[in-house]
C-alpha cells in the first residue's frame, strides 16, 4: 500500500446529503488547451468521467473500507482548445456485494501543464444534482446496488458537454485515505449490436402492483438497504413484469437502425455475450417510454424465444422516459448482455448506433497456437471471459453482481499471470481484505467471504477463508513479494485461531457456523456435522501455511488431518461426504459426490499410488459424458463451480493429457458456442461470463496451444 496525496483537493459532497442512497452529482470543470492535462480522482462510490460529452473512464478503483484508490486519468489527448469536463459521480450508501456502504464524496483535481487549474473544496468546479436520474429506484439485485431509471426533457450528452451557469452548495467531508491505484487501467471499446433478431407487439397487463416476488425489493430493511416498495417513485420490476409479449417474428435486419412503432419491441443482438454500458440513440416524434430489458441468451418463453430479464434474479430492465426529440443515452453502469429488448411505449421512435461501451481488461498479447478451431473458440471464450470479469478487481461474474470473491480469484489469478506477466490486479485484491481492521457482523478471525462488500446479515463461508490461504501461496510462488506474505502473517493466523475451535477430538473441523461451501451441487447438502471435503481443504492450507511461515506444526497438522480423513472416510471404492453424530459418535452418512472425490485428489488427500481404483473410475468413467453414460448413479455429478474445475486440475497435474483434452471439449466447447464466453454453471441457470471459468487457459497453456 502506497499513500497518495492531493495537491490541493479535499473530499466535498453536497451539504447534508452524503448518507442518502442513490444521491448522483455531477462535477463540471473547463480544460484549456495545453500539453499536459492531468485529472486526479477517487470518490464513493462510483463515478464516470466524460471530455465533451465523451465517455472517457469509470472508476475508482475497489479498495477496502476507509481507503480509496485515486486514479489518475490523461486527458491531453481528449481536450482540444476549452473542452468540458464532466464526472458524473453516483452516492449509492447500499450494502451491497458490488458497493461498499459508505459516506459519498468526490475528490478530484485537474492538472494542466502542471498547474492545478480546479480542485474540489478550493475553485474550478461546479456541482449539480442530477435531476434527470431518478434516486428512489428499487434495487437492481441482491447482490448489486440500485436499478436506472431516467426522466430526460433534452439530450444528456448536449449536457455534459456544457458548463452550468449555478452551482449548488457542497462542504468538506472527512478527511479519506488515499492510497495509490496500483493496476492498469481498463481498457474500453465500442462494440455495435450485430444485428435485430426479432420484433413484436406488447401490451400492459395487470399482474398485481403489491405482489413481489423478488428478494431485493421485499427484503428491505437496516440490514439490507434500499428504498421500500411504498417510497419508489418507479417500480422498475412491477412497471417491467406488467408488460405482455403479444407477438414475435424472427428478422435478420442491420441493427444500424430500427424505427419501432407505439407499443411494440425489437430484439438487438451482439456477436458475442458483452459487459459495458448499454448505449443507443433515439429520436421520437412525440413523448415515449424506452424500456430496455437484457439478458446474456434468448429464453423460450409462451412458444417463441424471449429476454427473460429475471432469469437470475436480478432485474435486468431500465427506463428511459423521453420528451420528444433526439437523444444520445446510455447507462451509468456496466451490465452484461448477449441480447438488448427495447419496448417503446407510446409513440413510434427510432432507435440507432445501438452498442457496447465495453468495460475490461486490457487484451493479450498472448496468442492461441495450432489448427484446432474447436479449441481456438474455448480459449478465445475463456480470454473474453477473463477481460470482462477482471475489471480493477476479480469478479465472480460482471452481471448479477460483479463482486470480489474468495476461491474464484485463486482461479482467475493464475490467468492473470498467464495473459499479462504480472500479480498486480491479485496483489490488490488480497490487499484489501488485509487492509481494515475486521469485517462488520463477522467473527473476529474470519475473512469475509467476497470483498469489497458489506454483508449485515452476518453470512460468511469458512471454506473461502482457507482459499485465501492457498491462494496467498501461489501468490508468493508467482512473485516473491516475501514482505505482503509477512503483512498477511497476523489475519492467517487469527483465522488458524478461530478455525481451531471447531476442531474435534479427531481433530477434525466439525459443525463449521455458516455457509459451508463445496460444490453448487448435492455436496452443498452434505456439510455438517463432519464435512471431509472441508476438512481436505483445510489440510491444504494448512500444508500452505507451514510452507509460508516456516511453521512445522502446521505442516505436520496436515498430515494428521489427512491421515484421519482417509481413514474416516474412504469406503472403498469413494470417499463418503460427511459424517454425523448419532448418539455422540461420528457416523458416516454413506452418501458420495464426484465433488468429493475431486477435492480428494485435488488437496492431496488421496494420489493414484494411494487410489488406483477410485483414481481410474474417475478418469474413465467420470466427466462431461456421464450424464450420457449413466455410470455410478450413486453418486451425485459435480457442477462447474468448483467440482468441475478442480476435477480438470487434478487431470492437469497428474498430466492426464487426452483425458484433459476430452473434458475441456466436452464441458466448454457449447458455451463457447453459444455465448462466447464461459458459464458459472454446466448450463444456462447462472452467469454465463464467470471469472473462474478462464481457467481454461491454465491447462490450455500447459497442453501447448498458448504462447
Amino acid at each position: 500500500m502506497k499513500q497518495y496525496s492531493f495537491i490541493k483537493a479535499v473530499p466535498v459532497w453536497e451539504k447534508g446529503t452524503e448518507e442518502d442512497m442513490n444521491r448522483w452529482l455531477i462535477f463540471k470543470c473547463r480544460a484549456s488547451k495545453a500539453d499536459s492535462i492531468r485529472l486526479c480522482l477517487t470518490g464513493s462510490c462510483f463515478y464516470s468521467v466524460y471530455v465533451d460529452g465523451e465517455f472517457r473512464a469509470f472508476g475508482p478503483a475497489r479498495c477496502a473500507h476507509g481507503y480509496y484508490r485515486v486514479d489518475e486519468l490523461d486527458l491531453t489527448d481528449c481536450a482540444d482548445g476549452d473542452s468540458v469536463i464532466a464526472i458524473v459521480i453516483a452516492g449509492y450508501n447500499c450494502n451491497s456485494f458490488y458497493a461498499i456502504d459508505q459516506p459519498s464524496f468526490l475528490t478530484a483535481e485537474l492538472i494542466c501543464d502542471g498547474e492545478v487549474t480546479a480542485a474540489t473544496g478550493a475553485n474550478g468546479f461546479t456541482c449539480n444534482v442530477m435531476t434527470s436520474h431518478e434516486q428512489k429506484a428499487q434495487r437492481y439485485s441482491w447482490q448489486r446496488a440500485f436499478s436506472e431509471v431516467y426522466n430526460f426533457n433534452a439530450d444528456p450528452k448536449a449536457s455534459l458537454a456544457a458548463l452550468d451557469e449555478y452551482s449548488i452548495e457542497t462542504e468538506r467531508t472527512d478527511d479519506k485515505k488515499y492510497i495509490e491505484r496500483g493496476c492498469a487501467y481498463e481498457h474500453y471499446e465500442i462494440r455495435p449490436a450485430a444485428r435485430i433478431v426479432r420484433r413484436g407487439k406488447i401490451a400492459f397487463g395487470d399482474y398485481g402492483q403489491d405482489v413481489v416476488f423478488s428478494r431485493h425489493l421485499k427484503d428491505i430493511s437496516p440490514v439490507f438497504k434500499g428504498y421500500p416498495i411504498s417510497a419508489l417513485r418507479t417500480n422498475v420490476l412491477m412497471y417491467t413484469r406488467n408488460i405482455d409479449t403479444l407477438t414475435s417474428e424472427a428478422t435478420n435486419e442491420k441493427a444500424s437502425s430500427v424505427v419501432i412503432p407505439g407499443f411494440s419491441y425489437a430484439i438487438a443482438e451482439f456477436d458475442r455475450d458483452t459487459t459495458g454500458k448499454v448505449a443507443f440513440d433515439v429520436s421520437c416524434k412525440t413523448p415515449v417510454t424506452v424500456l430496455t430489458t437484457f439478458d446474456e441468451t434468448l429464453t423460450d418463453k409462451n412458444g417463441f424465444p424471449d429476454v427473460d430479464f429475471r432469469r437470475m434474479g436480478a432485474t435486468n430492465a431500465m427506463i428511459f422516459r423521453l420528451n420528444k426529440g433526439s437523444y444520445s443515452l446510455s447507462t451509468f453502469e456496466p451490465y452484461t448482455y448477449k441480447y438488448l429488448k427495447f419496448h417503446v411505449i407510446g409513440g413510434e421512435a427510432e432507435i440507432s448506433n445501438i452498442h457496447a461501451v465495453y468495460f475490461g481488461a486490457d487484451n493479450t498479447e498472448k496468442q492461441f497456437v495450432g489448427d484446432d478451431d474447436e479449441l481456438k473458440l474455448i480459449y478465445d471464450a475463456a480470454v473474453e471471459t477473463y477481460r470482462q470479469n477482471t475489471f480493477t478487481i476479480f469478479m465472480d461474474c460482471p452481471s448479477r453482481e460483479r463482486a470480489g470473491w474468495l476461491c474464484d480469484s485463486f482461479f482467475t489469478a493464475r490467468v492473470e499471470r498467464l495473459l499479462t506477466g504480472k500479480s498486480e490486479i491479485e496483489h490488490n485484491f488480497l490487499e484489501n481484505f488485509l487492509l481494515p481492521d475486521g469485517f462488520k457482523a463477522l467473527p473476529d478471525g474470519m475473512l469475509s467471504m467476497c470483498y469489497p462488500a458489506d454483508c449485515y446479515n452476518g453470512n460468511f463461508i469458512p471454506n473461502w477463508a482457507m482459499w485465501y490461504v492457498l491462494e496467498l501461496d501461489e501468490y508468493f510462488d508467482r512473485t516473491y513479494d516475501r514482505a505482503f506474505v509477512d503483512t498477511a502473517k497476523p489475519a492467517i493466523y487469527k483465522l488458524i485461531e478461530y478455525l481451531s475451535r471447531f476442531e474435534d477430538e479427531f481433530g477434525l473441523l466439525e459443525k463449521l457456523d455458516n455457509w459451508v461451501f463445496i460444490d453448487w451441487s448435492e455436496s452443498n447438502k452434505l456439510t455438517q456435522d463432519v464435512n471431509f471435503p472441508t476438512n481436505m481443504l483445510y489440510s491444504r492450507m494448512l500444508s500452505a501455511v507451514g510452507k509460508l511461515y516456516g511453521d512445522m506444526d502446521a505442516a505436520e497438522k496436515a498430515v494428521r488431518i489427512n491421515a484421519v480423513v482417509n481413514e474416516m472416510s474412504y469406503m472403498g471404492p469413494f470417499y463418503c461426504d460427511n459424517a454425523v453424530r448419532v448418539n455422540g459418535k461420528l457416523t458416516l452418512s454413506g452418501k458420495c459426490t464426484e465433488s468429493c472425490q475431486n477435492y480428494a485428489f485435488f488437496c492431496g488427500t488421496a494420489t493414484p499410488e494411494s487410489r488406483p481404483e477410485l483414481f481410474r473410475i474417475l478418469i474413465e468413467d467420470f466427466g462431461p459424458q456421464r450424464s450420457k453414460t449413466g455410470k455410478w448413479p450413486e453418486v451425485y455429478p459435480a457442477n462447474a463451480f468448483i467440482g468441475n474445475y478442480i476435477r480438470l486440475e487434478f487431470l492437469s497435474q497428474l498430466n492426464e493429457r487426452e483425458k484433459l483434452l476430452e473434458n475441456i471439449r466436452g464441458f466448454f466447447l457449447p458455451m463457447a458456442q453459444r455465448t462466447g464466453t464461459l458459464w458459472e454453471n454446466n448450463d444456462v441457470t447462472g452467469s454465463l461470463c464467470h471469472g473462474f471459468a478462464s481457467h481454461v487457459l491454465i491447462w490450455l497453456d500447459k497442453l501447448g496451444y498458448v504462447k
